[in-house]
């Protein structure tokens, strides 16, 4: 594959190098055309003025969905096998039609010949009397032309695209922010799939970009003005990308201007994973896709299971705890949920039910207490907790990694009062994004998120908390080693089948005064005090309740962080 070829090799050439190499490759390029296409599609040849574009409109569950698909080759490359074997296995799963316009590459044609006949493609396209919905969708050097098509798009008065998804987007050939092309510059040990050079920089100007210097809506789109882009934008990215800086500042921008923008990034994953990997993490991100493309949470199940976990216990165990927002979103949708994560006993069940009423009922005092204060719940997941428990008045933060988040976004759209933050927990930044005002209280919350750190990161995080904001309180379930040893023995009937449990409580007051004397445990409790005597239960679970009554082997901490006292006042 000419991207995993040979990096360091074209990292030497010069400028002109570069030029006589991609018209070599363009003229070896043979549009050979995947095998059996025909079986599965209507494939149309069109043109738009000499140049040419396919529609590929599936012949089985066409869905009404158009994608306009922008390959990205360095600007100077024509599709590759890659893409074709990606664009047709997305079509296949998810019933979209998919135009792929052949369009003019660098050196022989700059970028005003390109969006020349991009723009007369996509109008076009866009008029067909059977698009119900259109898609712009590009990945690397096609991601930043998707979005300057999607401006122009704006600009011209055409038809604004309903989505915008962007994967490992390079999103400025002329490198106008330094600082960015600094970052850059010193990430390069962390990319495999793709070059830089500054070489390279000045084909792109010289052979592309021509004339056009500074026209940022062709050659930097991401200096442009988002506002009224386009009703959803999906960008996926990984976090050893040499362009991810793009991508996540892109999404803060795009964000800050209203646009609703969902940000998946994947740990370890370089350039263009989506197209040139086959790891687990693009058989996640592709998941997700096709989430995003058929409007459907079929395969975020697994992150959507404490949900039905939550509708269950609402009928089950209504005592205990109930959320029927959580109960209609589940029935709406009529997921069916299987595999080894959902074998969950009724001991387990009543666990996890009476930590989540014991971490309402916390923080409900908490609220009742300081009307006007801050909730910030960290590792939330999907949770519904602030739905359950907003009294009009507080704030409240969600945080978590940017996956979860783009997910949860989807769900709940933006709530008033509820702010979210996509970062790991482990990347304690996030603990500088919180901005309230201290005096009118604020409570840390989780649910079993610290067991899967180390005991120093925990007491890191605490320490950084306890520094910014003195007096803080937090609320957290914990286990024992006990606890510990047999999640972790048996982890593959678990929910996070994946992770370890790294911390244990057997004594909390001895754990957080050895980590600083102004920590004070309020309570330490068992779970079990929250989920009551429970009629009709089997012999083990009653054994298993009784057994937490009296060692506390699941339990509920509470603490607080420093000494200062808040306004109780509203």
């Amino acid at each position: 594959m000419a991207q995993q070829r040979v990096i360091k090799e074209l990292q030497k050439l010069k400028k002109d190098e570069l030029r006589d190499l991609a018209l070599a490759n363009q003229a070896q390029f043979t549009n050979e055309l995947p095998q059996g296409i025909g079986e599965k599609f209507e494939l149309i040849e069109l043109r738009a003025g000499k140049y040419k574009y396919y529609r590929l409109v599936p012949k089985e569950k066409f869905a009404g969905t158009y994608i306009v698909y922008l390959y990205g080759n360095g600007l100077s490359g024509y599709i590759t096998p890659e893409h074709w074997k990606f664009i047709v296995q997305m079509a296949v799963d998810t019933g979209c039609g998919v135009y792929i316009p052949y369009y003019p590459l660098a050196p022989e044609h700059s970028c005003q010949e390109t969006f020349s006949m991009l723009r007369q493609m996509y109008n076009d396209a866009t008029r067909s009397f059977d698009v119900d919905r259109v898609v712009l969708m590009g990945d690397s050097s096609g991601a930043g032309l998707a979005l300057s098509l999607a401006i122009l798009a704006w600009k011209d008065g055409m038809r604004k695209p309903d989505q915008l998804i962007l994967f490992s987007p390079v999103l400025d050939t002329e490198f106008f922010d330094r600082a960015i092309e600094q970052t850059i510059l010193r990430s390069m040990d962390k990319e495999t799939r793709f070059f830089y050079s500054f070489e390279a920089k000045e084909y792109i100007n010289t052979y592309w970009v021509r004339d056009y210097v500074a026209r940022t809506e062709y050659t930097s789109p991401y200096y442009e003005d988002y506002t009224d882009l386009c009703d959803d934008v999906v960008v996926f990215s990984g976090n050893k990308d040499l362009f991810a800086i793009y991508a996540s500042s892109f999404c803060k921008k795009a964000k800050s201007q209203g646009v609703n923008t969902r940000y998946f990034e994947f740990e370890g994953e370089t350039h263009n994973f989506m197209i040139y990997s086959e790891t687990e993490n693009q058989k996640n991100a592709y998941a997700y896709l096709k989430d995003i493309l058929c409007d459907t949470y079929q395969h975020s199940l697994r992150r959507l299971y404490p949900l039905k976990l939550l509708s269950d216990w609402t009928k089950r165990y209504p005592e205990i705890i109930s959320d029927a927002w959580a109960s209609k979103f589940i029935y709406d949708h009529q997921f069916k949920f299987d595999g080894p994560w959902t074998d969950i006993s009724e001991y387990q069940n009543l666990i996890m039910a009476g930590s989540q009423a014991a971490l309402d009922e916390k923080v409900r005092r908490y609220i009742n207490q300081f009307p006007n204060c801050t909730v910030v719940h960290f590792g939330c997941r999907l949770s519904s907790m602030f739905r359950r428990l907003d009294n009009g008045r507080i704030h409240w933060y969600s945080v978590d990694v940017h996956n979860i988040m783009s997910v949860r976004r989807s769900m709940y759209g933006e709530q008033a009062r509820e702010k979210t933050i996509s970062r790991a927990v482990y990347d304690f930044s996030w603990v500088d994004a919180i901005q309230c005002q201290r005096n009118k209280g604020i409570i840390f919350v989780c649910d079993d998120t610290l067991s899967y750190y180390k005991k120093y990161q925990v007491h890191t995080l605490l320490d950084m908390i306890w520094k910014r904001f003195p007096g803080a309180e937090l609320v957290m379930t914990a286990g024992t080693n006990g606890v510990k040893f047999f999640a972790n023995k048996h982890s593959a009937n678990n929910l996070n089948s994946q992770r370890k449990l790294l911390v244990s409580v057997n004594d909390a007051d001895k754990l957080f005064n050895d980590w600083r004397t102004d920590f004070h445990v309020l309570s330490e409790e068992p779970v079990s005090k929250y989920i009551g005597t429970q009629k009709g239960v089997k012999l083990r679970t009653k054994i298993g309740l009784w057994y937490n009554k009296i060692t506390y082997n699941h339990k509920i901490i509470h603490v607080k962080l420093g000494g200062e006292a808040y306004d109780v006042s509203v």
